[in-house]
């Protein structure tokens, strides 16, 4: 399910994120510069400061989680799979907050008499899972990779 393709395209996506904010951060330092010589030094610092608190500000809500996304499907590209059998007994209705700050379903399963939960990635479209059916899962960790019927 993941390819190299994926991690080019979350790639490009944080390119364009970090351009961006570093657009933003220029933008601020030129008009903080300016300011300071035209008007006085304090109005050019608080500009500047207001500045790098919108560029910290749109780091954590939009570049974080892609930088997070980013790294995750590179582990699962470049890591090594391996294939499961099991029963399903339970899927999460809403993705939860998990591991490496992203959403997944909860997916249990039980594998020769042991329970057990595996991520399955909410950005993804995925084939439907049914409760009390045997399914072939390939995982990295206990990250869904691929899920074969």
């Amino acid at each position: 399910m993941y390819s190299q393709q994926d991690l080019q395209s979350i790639n490009k996506q944080l390119k364009k994120v970090v351009i961006g904010l570093i657009a933003i951060f220029l933008f601020f330092l030129i008009i903080s510069i300016f300011i300071k010589n035209s008007v006085n030094n304090i109005t050019g610092m608080i500009v500047m400061i207001l500045g790098v608190c919108l560029n910290i500000f749109l780091w954590s809500m939009y570049a974080s989680p892609i930088f997070a996304y980013y790294k995750f499907v590179k582990d699962i590209v470049t890591g090594r799979t391996r294939e499961i059998q099991g029963l399903v007994k339970n899927i999460s209705t809403q993705p939860l907050y998990k591991d490496n700050k992203l959403f997944y379903y909860e997916v249990i399963i039980e594998e020769n008499g042991v329970e057990r939960m595996l991520l399955l990635d909410d950005q993804k479209e995925w084939p439907k899972i049914n409760k009390n059916e045997l399914y072939n899962f390939q995982i990295h960790d206990n990250f869904i990779t691929a899920i074969k019927i």
